[in-house]
């Protein structure tokens, strides 16, 4: 079979009514943000005057979600999905357009006015993002959640791509301001589509595997446990291979963050400037599309138990090459970022299909904020050490290759094991 052909049977899930209103709503709302974090981080300098407001801005918006991750997958779990959507995406639409109104002249803008924005922008992700992970395999059989993982992740691709040169051509043309009603629309938009997949859907409450009466004692179960988030770390416990998983997806979220800090040091100092850096960050770009694309239109799922072991090897040969990087071109060094986010892209779809398949309902937007809180935990530190241990980073690279190889090689052997027992 073509890779036309396979990539037409992939979409072909667009048919179905209610996942298309709901993959709709998340592509404009997706193509609405993409130029939002470059422009914000654009105007945190032209109101601070210094980039220390640019890092107030992100603090913010990090410590918002790291703060809010656990309730929003609580949430989430004790009630309708859809509407915590809403209710994020009501949060969102305040938090950008309340901005937008101050920068249109009805007071004088303060950095602190972003910081507000940023954190209440924070919160509502932290509630959309576990809702959305429970929600996907609500909307779509069982053996099309990948091909469903793999539009989604695609969306995301395309807009982080798209991202900073959109920033450029508004910020340079149109202004901050129409940024931020642009980024309003799209979230009025998705608004829509939400409380229409709200009148066609029916919320489900029992996993793949459970008889009614079993529905019944799960929700009962969940109830006397208060759906509390630490219940989704206890989950790690019955389910060894998402703890171990989830080990190795800090450390590849560390390494995100740390590649985003020594990246552009490491090109002014090694590699002969920011343009240096501009053709690495094209090429995790490009890289990262390709892995959504390559997972769309595989002709078979993959297992997470492969999967762990091409992050592990992208990961580590990323960091090899930045090892040295006095030694290879800088082609040859983005050619092994684009492999690096091509095995990210790729096996973050195979990750998010495993747990969703296999661990039960009335955990699932828990366990999500559980990975979106080792996303919002791994990648800051990540950042704050490529700030602050600029004098040692061979020394830090080679730690995170070694943190790997320890992790993918236990998260591949215990994938291989039967997973799905019902706790």
């Amino acid at each position: 079979m073509s890779t036309t052909v396979r990539l037409k049977d992939k979409t072909a899930i667009l048919r179905e009514r209610r996942f298309a209103t709901f993959f709709a709503g998340n592509v404009i709302s997706k193509l609405g943000d993409a130029a939002v974090p470059v422009a914000f981080s654009l105007a945190a300098y032209q109101v601070s005057g210094s980039a220390a407001g640019i890092t107030w801005v992100l603090l913010s918006l990090w410590g918002a979600r790291f703060f809010m991750v656990a309730a929003g997958g609580r949430i989430a779990d004790r009630h309708d999905r859809i509407k915590v959507m809403i209710g994020a995406d009501v949060l969102r639409i305040a938090a950008q357009g309340g901005l937008a109104l101050l920068f249109v002249g009805l007071l004088p803008v303060a950095n602190w006015h972003l910081c507000l924005s940023a954190a209440l922008y924070g919160v509502g992700t932290a509630l959309y993002n576990p809702a959305q992970i429970g929600l996907t395999p609500e909307l779509v059989p069982e053996d099309r959640l990948q091909d469903a993982n793999g539009l989604l992740s695609l969306v995301a691709d395309v807009s982080f791509l798209l991202g900073p040169a959109l920033a450029g051509v508004l910020m340079g043309t149109v202004g901050f301001t129409w940024v931020l009603w642009i980024d309003v629309a799209s979230f009025a938009l998705n608004l829509v589509l939400l409380l229409r997949l709200a009148r066609i859907h029916t919320p489900a409450r029992r996993t793949r595997t459970d008889t009614p009466a079993a529905a019944d004692h799960a929700e009962a179960e969940a109830e006397a446990e208060g759906a509390r988030f630490r219940d989704a770390f206890a989950v790690m416990a019955r389910f060894p291979w998402f703890g171990v998983g989830m080990a190795l997806w800090f450390v590849v979220s560390f390494g995100i963050g740390l590649t985003a800090v020594a990246g552009p040091v490491i090109a002014v100092e090694s590699l002969g400037g920011t343009g240096a850096w501009s053709v690495l960050a094209t090429c995790i770009a490009i890289g990262s599309l390709l892995g959504s694309l390559s997972v769309i239109s595989a002709s078979k799922q993959h297992p997470w138990r492969a999967a762990a072991i091409v992050v592990t090897l992208g990961a580590v040969l990323e960091f090899t090459a930045l090892i040295l990087r006095d030694q290879l071109p800088t082609l040859v060094i983005g050619a092994c970022f684009a492999l690096c986010a091509l095995a990210t892209a790729a096996c973050g779809i195979v990750w998010d299909t495993a747990y969703q398949s296999e661990i039960p309902e009335r955990y699932l937007s828990r366990v999500g904020s559980v990975d979106n809180f080792v996303n919002a935990v791994g990648v800051p530190l990540g950042m704050l050490a490529g700030g602050l241990l600029t004098h040692h980073y061979d020394g830090v690279f080679l730690t995170v290759c070694v943190l790997l190889v320890l992790l993918g090689l236990p998260a591949a052997r215990l994938a291989g094991r039967e997973r799905k027992a019902t706790p």
